[in-house]
């Protein structure tokens, strides 16, 4: 444990970009974070809800900024144009992987879509009231997936977001592209063989890979960051059939 002076330094360093923690919320946050201060922010912004006794934004002013993007037939949803509004008033690139950390934070349950009360709930329990608020809430859980541990929580969660329904185990394969290519935009430096695995499911896709399992899914993203070349592949791991296919893929390329 780091010295008393270099928790109280931590601690202010916390409640610094967490405004409105006490002394001892801070304190327990950066011990669960081992005293890492970015770590501990990261996982403050993305927990918020945890601490239900620091104070909640204004659901009533949040209602109000609600209609600013609701849709004007169904107000409980947000217009298409509402929620470009939306994505431009909060700094947020519209066809980035940024629309997805939104839905994530506010645990959204439909695809490309923003419900009234998801909004509302998930905004006043992290103490927003007004669209500065917004925007600086977005923008910190943006930042905390530079985080990799973060990362993961919410790369893991895109699976089960974009599903049909509960009952479903797999996604289509046109649409984990799609995903992969958005989400995965900033790891390409660290991830190699991005590009390959891209190409060769897109070759999959038509014959025997039309769906990705959530086993193919989080295992894919564990592949790519441990391997960064075919010759680092381990024949012995307990990697999916897919990824076995795709590096006799990459080393059939090769010849």
């Amino acid at each position: 444990m780091p010295s008393y002076s270099v928790r109280r330094q931590r601690i202010k360093e916390f409640k610094d970009v967490c405004s409105g923690t006490s002394d001892s919320i801070a304190q327990q946050v950066l011990e669960d974070n081992s005293w890492n201060v970015q770590q501990a922010i990261n996982h403050f912004f993305n927990n918020r809800h945890l601490y239900p006794e620091l104070k909640q934004g204004s659901k009533g002013k949040l209602e109000k900024i609600w209609k600013e993007y609701a849709d004007k037939e169904d107000p409980s949803i947000m217009s298409e144009q509402g929620m470009l509004q939306f994505f431009k008033d909060c700094g947020v690139n519209p066809e980035s992987h940024e629309t997805l950390a939104i839905a994530w934070h506010l645990q959204s349950s439909e695809m490309g879509l923003f419900q009234k009360e998801e909004f509302v709930s998930g905004f006043s329990k992290s103490g927003c009231s007004d669209k500065k608020d917004i925007k600086k809430q977005i923008g910190q859980v943006c930042r905390s997936l530079s985080d990799e541990k973060q990362f993961k929580e919410f790369y893991k969660w895109i699976f089960h977001h974009v599903k049909e329904d509960e009952k479903k185990k797999t996604i289509p394969t046109e649409l984990a592209i799609q995903l992969w290519q958005i989400v995965l935009s900033t790891k390409k430096h660290s991830m190699p063989l991005l590009e390959g695995w891209l190409k060769f499911s897109e070759k999959a896709q038509a014959s025997n890979m039309q769906v990705v399992s959530r086993d193919v899914w989080e295992q894919i993203y564990d592949f790519l960051r441990e391997t960064k070349s075919v010759d680092d592949y381990d024949d012995n791991g307990a990697w999916p059939v897919a990824v076995d296919e795709f590096v006799e893929f990459l080393q059939e390329d090769k010849k």
